[in-house]
């Protein structure tokens, strides 16, 4: 069974660092987004089982990114704890009413905070499913598999993340920056040309006609969408 994998949205290098060292010891996957940019873009490419989110950071504030996630119905039932240094009645309350599902204070204890990250897991609903089906492809996001007609196909973990990404919402366009936000870490510069590549690679492996594609499609100025060919 894959390790759960818990989204830190932790702008203080020294804190993030804490975090992960506590969970990855306690047998979580932990991913890091150190600026508060494109959350909500990288929790749907993460799929991550929970979120720690601080509230001041350089480009969102927590309780923004707190709105965002919870009013995208994907992301209405995951768990968000709060960890700031905001530790006001008037902090606390609003973090609550707007849906985190706990507030920690700082400083904190890592192991506290790895206790309550286990107890929210344990409280959360039960997870959708895990398989994405469309136009003769079928993704298993647990097992990390995918298949396109009767074949297996040989992807790499960011050719699945991105095949991932738009799988989930077909007939949708996305740019290729709100692509690189969801499959890539912040910390990483990816340029729009990368983007093209490993879309081209892709077509390659799931495409009839990789010169007409069915499946990947460009969409003039703005990126590429994802469609099923018709049965």
């Amino acid at each position: 069974m894959p390790a759960p994998r818990i989204l830190v949205v932790e702008d203080d290098r020294d804190v993030a660092r804490l975090i992960a060292a506590q969970l990855r010891g306690d047998g979580f996957e932990v991913v890091v987004n150190s600026s508060g940019g494109g959350v909500v873009e990288q929790a749907a490419g993460l799929e991550p089982q929970l979120v720690i989110l601080d509230l001041m950071l350089p480009l969102a504030h927590g309780f923004e990114i707190l709105t965002e996630l919870r009013q995208e119905p994907r992301f209405s039932q995951l768990p968000v704890l709060i960890l700031t240094a905001l530790g006001a009645e008037s902090d606390r309350v609003r973090g609550l009413d707007l849906g985190a599902d706990d507030y920690i204070p700082k400083p904190f204890s890592p192991l506290e905070l790895s206790a309550r990250v286990r107890a929210r897991l344990r409280a959360a609903p039960a997870a959708p499913s895990a398989l994405l089906v469309s136009g003769g492809l079928a993704l298993d996001l647990k097992a990390r598999t995918a298949r396109c007609e009767d074949r297996v196909l040989e992807l790499s973990d960011t050719e699945f993340r991105i095949l991932a990404f738009l799988m989930r919402s077909p007939g949708q366009a996305f740019t290729r920056r709100e692509i690189v936000a969801a499959v890539w870490s912040p910390q990483h510069f990816i340029t729009d040309r990368a983007v093209d590549v490993y879309i081209l690679r892709l077509r390659a492996k799931i495409e009839t006609d990789p010169e007409q594609p069915q499946r990947l499609i460009s969409v003039r100025r703005v990126g590429y969408r994802f469609d099923g060919p018709a049965e």
